[in-house]
């Protein structure tokens, strides 16, 4: 009868348009009750953005006159 409720939607937008991706969420240990008796826990969340290319450097055009 518990029911969990989480919310990343907006997180992951606001980092989605930087090339943020989600790629794990541990629960961790700590639990609180608020005066409700509702609990909340914490999450540790992991993101990864893939590398980007590297723009080749450009390389001096110098010609060799032998």
């Amino acid at each position: 009868g518990v029911e969990v409720q989480t919310d990343y939607v907006p997180l992951l937008n606001s980092l989605a348009v930087y090339g943020w991706q989600l790629t794990c969420v541990l629960p961790t240990p700590i639990v609180k009750t608020n005066r409700e008796g509702n609990l909340s826990t914490k999450q540790i969340v992991f993101l990864q953005r893939p590398s980007l290319p590297q723009k080749a450097k450009k390389k001096d055009s110098k010609v060799n006159n032998l």
